[in-house]
């Protein structure tokens, strides 16, 4: 497993500690929405509470094999799913999901009726042909803005694999995600969704090739 793969994991992890303190600070008693898909749906655990986001992301802390990359993998998008879970509070709104359900099923029409994939661009400075959803802060022109913050992912990725053309059976398809800036946590949900299927592109290795 490559170690900034693990620096990245372990960076949500903590980073999902410290959400979880700031919930508790704002009085943050229920997961929002409850119980949490993504846990739900890798684990089979219901998480509907702060409380239980607590104790159950220190189950992941103490559980992970980083030998197992499709367990490091359900482990970022779980710790995603916590962070977003609990945050609906105190977060600015650039920093939540501004994709709603409604939007994302018109992309997914429109994709599946024009035959196209889904673009999940994280922080990229330029934006392929097709549907492309914008992660980041600078967003190029001819994307949906979904937050400026990667974890909003977790929203987009439950109703993905939900649905019969972005997935199938846990596995994405008709997704590439395009990878634009390097950071540790960057690395390691881009490595996740190429672990649950995604078409993994790089646009910061073409620049350099």
């Amino acid at each position: 497993m490559d170690k900034y793969i693990i620096k990245g994991t372990k960076k949500l992890l903590s980073l999902a500690r410290t959400k979880i303190r700031l919930a508790e600070e704002s009085e943050t008693i229920e997961c929002r929405p409850k119980p949490l898909p993504l846990v739900k749906l890798l684990s089979g655990k219901e998480i509907n509470t702060v409380a239980d986001a607590k104790q159950y992301r220190e189950d992941l802390l103490r559980g992970i094999d980083f030998s197992n990359s499709r367990d490091v993998a359900s482990t970022v998008l779980q710790s995603m799913d916590i962070i977003e879970g609990v945050k609906y509070k105190f977060e600015p709104e650039e920093f939540l999901a501004n994709i709603d359900e409604k939007e994302m099923r018109s992309i997914e029409r429109e994709a599946r009726e024009r035959s196209l994939p889904v673009n999940l661009l994280l922080m990229t400075k330029t934006a392929p042909e097709g549907l492309n959803i914008f992660i980041g802060y600078k967003r190029p022109e001819g994307t949906t803005f979904l937050s400026a913050v990667p974890t909003t992912l977790s929203h987009f990725l439950n109703f993905a694999f939900n649905s019969d053309y972005l997935s199938q059976n846990l596995k994405l398809k008709n997704i590439r995600s395009f990878l634009g800036h390097r950071t540790l946590i960057l690395n390691a949900i881009h490595f996740s969704l190429g672990e649950f299927g995604a078409e993994l592109r790089d646009e910061t290795k073409d620049e350099t090739e």
